[in-house]
């Protein structure tokens, strides 16, 4: 009878362990999905301030490439207009002596 008693208590006892385990284990488990989505939540906030930086790199990059492309077009401007005004004042010249000559 002792021996059964001390059985039942000894099994009793190894499903208080498992028990315990088992919430040990469910704990731990949550505690561990939770630091999952914090170091997720951190990971996509790191993400989106890169992305973010990135594209502001992008524009002040592309801003700055406009800037200098325009000066560089204006550059073009102003030289083709130079040296055609040279040419231009000939033609004029020239069309100006034909017409007084058919005059």
């Amino acid at each position: 009878m002792e021996l059964i008693k001390q059985i039942k208590d000894a099994e009793k006892q190894a499903k208080e362990i498992v028990d315990k385990a088992k919430q040990e284990a469910a704990a731990l488990l949550e505690d561990a999905k939770i630091e999952r989505a914090g170091h997720l939540k951190q990971a996509q906030q790191r993400r989106h301030e890169a992305i973010d930086k990135a594209v502001a790199d992008a524009q002040n990059q592309g801003a700055s490439q406009l800037e200098q492309l325009s000066k560089q077009g204006d550059q073009e401007i102003a030289a083709l207009k130079e040296s055609c005004s040279v040419k231009i004042q000939a033609c004029v010249n020239k069309v100006v002596s034909h017409l007084q000559q058919a005059l």
